[in-house]
């Protein structure tokens, strides 16, 4: 909604008019008492084989940098890059960089270094399609980012403007429960290493395997985006 302060409730015509009438959010049925009869399991994912993955001419063999974690789950666009700056003409990368994360947390651009990865939580970059939200953080010199998952939206404009981002949930996890949520920003004091020909992350000592990057992905990062991989193929 444009502030950190914003909340929002999104209904149908009968629940905003049962509302309004009852003076909180309330159903316009009335709905029996159930005894609900439920489990979660939660399904491990399996290790994926290790598998030598061909580097192309130009992307790097392997990255390395300081992990900076964000713990939130669901991190919308609007906490990433906000919606007040998101349609103003001619806002230039430096300004982009100024103001990213600004919603989530404020003093993140006060924590954040040139050239850490930041790790994020499940499902980073849902909400909406602004593009920004991927190039704030390439110009804010993040070099990556990993996350437990990926909005469908962000991945795919992520990669579109040359930004890299991996999947590494059992990492995310790990982080989630040595430093909690406390802090919105923390500087962990573990440096990473990402091993693309091997599909791997080492830290802390401890190795995760992760999804290859594929040579198509490989292509749009060396080329800096896909407006220029298609210029360079015209």
């Amino acid at each position: 909604m444009g502030s950190r302060n914003a909340e929002a409730y999104l209904a149908s015509p009968a629940v905003v008019a049962a509302s309004a009438l009852a003076g909180k959010i309330a159903s316009p049925l009335v709905l029996e008492k159930t005894a609900i009869n439920a489990e979660i399991k939660v399904n491990k994912k399996k290790a994926e084989k290790a598998q030598l993955v061909k580097i192309l001419s130009g992307f790097p063999e392997s990255i390395e940098g300081e992990l900076i974690f964000c713990h939130q789950d669901n991190l919308n666009t609007d906490g990433i890059f906000p919606g007040k700056y998101t349609y103003i003409d001619g806002l230039a990368p430096e300004q982009q960089a100024k103001v990213v994360m600004e919603n989530y947390d404020p003093e993140f651009g006060s924590i954040a270094k040139e050239g850490d990865i930041l790790i994020a939580g499940f499902n980073f970059g849902t909400g909406s399609s602004r593009e920004q939200a991927a190039t704030a953080l390439k110009y804010r010199g993040i070099r990556l980012v990993l996350a437990g998952s990926f909005s469908e939206t962000y991945k795919r404009n992520a990669l579109n403007n040359g930004f890299l981002i991996i999947e590494a949930c059992d990492l995310v996890k790990d982080l989630k429960g040595k430093f909690g949520s406390e802090r919105l920003t923390v500087r962990t004091g573990i440096e990473a290493r990402i091993d693309f020909g091997e599909s791997s992350i080492d830290a802390e000592g401890k190795k995760y395997s992760i999804s290859p990057v594929g040579a198509a992905a490989q292509e749009l990062i060396v080329d800096g985006g896909l407006e220029n991989w298609v210029k360079k193929n015209l």
